[in-house]
C-alpha cells in the first residue's frame, strides 16, 4: 500500500484548537499511547541521528494492546511512500524485537507519545502529544485526497525537508 501523508509541528494552542474542532466536526476513531522502536538502517548511536538514511524505515510499534511491525520505503520527506505492516499477536513485541536484532537491526531510537486519530472530510488526521511542549499533526489520505488543501484550511505549516530532518534528529 502507498500512503500519502504530510506532517508538521503544532504549538500547544494550535493543538488545542484543532482538537476541539476535530472533536466537534470530525469522528474520533482511535486514541492510544504508542511505544515505537525505530531500527532503520543508517542510525549513528553517537549522534543519535540517521546520517546515512537508507530509504527504508523499520519500526516496531506498540499502541496500548495493539502491536505491529512497519516498514516504509522511500525517503523520509516524500509525501508518497510504500508501507508494509504486519500485525502481531498480543505480547509478541519483545519476540519481534529479538527477531529484528537477530537480523542485525540492533540500533535505533525509542519514542513514546499519545495520539488521537480523527476521520475528517475523507482523510485521517492524527494529533500527537510527545511532551507538554511538543505536539505534531499528520494528515493521511488516499490517492485522490487533497491533503494540502485541508492543511491550508486549518492554517497548518507542513515540515520542509530540513525541518522534518531536524524533527527526526
Amino acid at each position: 500500500m502507498t500512503e500519502i501523508e504530510i506532517r508538521g509541528k503544532l504549538s500547544k494552542e494550535k493543538f488545542d484548537e484543532l482538537f476541539r474542532l476535530l472533536t466537534s466536526n470530525g469522528e474520533l476513531v482511535d486514541h492510544y499511547h504508542r511505544l515505537s522502536i525505530d531500527l532503520s538502517p543508517g542510525f549513528d548511536p553517537e549522534t543519535k541521528t540517521w546520517k546515512n538514511s537508507s530509504g527504508t524505515d523499520i519500526r516496531l510499534k506498540k499502541s496500548d494492546d495493539k502491536e505491529k511491525l512497519s516498514v516504509k520505503m522511500g525517503s523520509f520527506h516524500e509525501k508518497e511512500r510504500k508501507e508494509v505492516e504486519i500485525k502481531l499477536q498480543t505480547d509478541q513485541f519483545l519476540s519481534a524485537l529479538d527477531f529484528l536484532e537477530a537480523l542485525g537491526y540492533n540500533s535505533g531510537m525509542i519514542y513514546y507519545w499519545e495520539s488521537w486519530e480523527f476521520n475528517y472530510q475523507g482523510v485521517e488526521i492524527k494529533l500527537s502529544k510527545y511532551t507538554d511542549e511538543y505536539f505534531t499533526f499528520e494528515i493521511e489520505g488516499k490517492e485522490n485526497s487533497d491533503i494540502e488543501t485541508i492543511a491550508k484550511n486549518f492554517k497548518l505549516t507542513v515540515y520542509s525537508r530540513e525541518q522534518y530532518r531536524q524533527a527526526i534528529d
